[in-house]
């Protein structure tokens, strides 16, 4: 998921976006390993030994959120992930959004505009990254069935649960402490195909001092095979509530659908805004694909 890290108490949903965002392996697993745990070591180092950001892709991201909805594509370059949107509420944008819109984007033609944005997306590449590294021993893991894919792959179900025995090095790891659910790992490959995480109880951020998610909220999160073995997310849901340095009220509702995934060569900030108005400008006359990808 591509979401841009703002204070602490994304941490508990951004850790889980990032196990499964992000895991990248080429082999397929030889054997099943005994220990659950292992499964999901197994899983961490692919994601540290093979980062997705040599890949360049285009595709369609779709936001659901109370107030409406926004679709966008979306493309990577050399220097960071760019997006034009495209339909808002499943609608062609008027004249005037579209030409805010491409003001937006126009000025990341500005190489410190472009630097900023990629600065940003590195830096919660990182945090991610960092937060991942801790889940092996953030939690418990133990066997909870297995299913067969279409292809042909076993999936087998975990469920998790936090180790009591877990020390948060910092604030944000806190977070560790009140989620427990399941993870869905594809065997053939490896790779967390799907995770379903709860706040069994409240938990605290900066020890009380800079946040709270409360009891309840809930993430889920779906990735696939989509092309060339190249593994993303397809879909993700946030569900949570909270205060922010205690004083202001927190709601995150939001859902993420991604879809057409398609590579692209190596591109300059200047070629991807040119493929995105001449793509974008296509399929903002069929909106009804947005409502038919969210839809399903």
């Amino acid at each position: 998921m591509r979401f841009r890290y703002r204070h602490p108490v994304f941490a508990a949903a951004l850790v889980l976006i990032a196990a499964v965002a992000g895991l990248s392996a080429e082999e397929p697993a030889a054997q099943l390993p005994a220990p659950p745990i292992e499964l999901v070591r197994k899983a961490i180092e692919n994601e540290m030994r093979n980062p997705k950001s040599s890949r360049y892709y285009m595709w369609m991201d779709c936001v659901v959120r109370p107030k409406g909805s926004q679709t966008k594509l979306m493309v990577k370059t050399p220097d960071g992930v760019i997006a034009r949107l495209i339909a808002i509420n499943n609608k062609p944008l008027t004249p005037e959004q579209r030409k805010d819109d491409d003001n937006r984007i126009d000025r990341l033609l500005d190489p410190a505009k472009m630097r900023e944005k990629a600065k940003q997306q590195k830096e919660d590449e990182q945090h991610s990254q960092r937060l991942l590294r801790a889940l092996p021993v953030a939690f418990n893991y133990a066997y909870a069935g297995s299913e067969t894919t279409p292809q042909g792959h076993n999936v087998v179900k975990l469920d998790f649960s936090p180790n009591p025995n877990f020390v948060p090095p910092d604030h944000e790891t806190q977070g560790y402490q009140g989620m427990k659910g399941q993870v869905w790992i594809d065997t053939h490959v490896m790779r967390l195909a799907k995770l379903d995480g709860t706040l069994f109880r409240d938990v605290d951020f900066g020890w009380g001092l800079l946040g709270r998610l409360h009891k309840g909220g809930r993430l889920i999160i779906e990735q696939g095979d989509v092309g060339n073995g190249h593994w993303d997310t397809t879909r993700m849901e946030l569900r949570f509530d909270g205060r922010v340095l205690m004083l202001k009220h927190l709601h995150l509702e939001v859902t993420e659908t991604e879809w057409d995934f398609r590579p692209v060569p190596k591109m300059t900030v200047q070629q991807a805004l040119e493929m995105l108005r001449k793509s974008g400008d296509q399929l903002a006359s069929a909106p009804a694909e947005a409502a038919r990808a969210v839809s399903e």
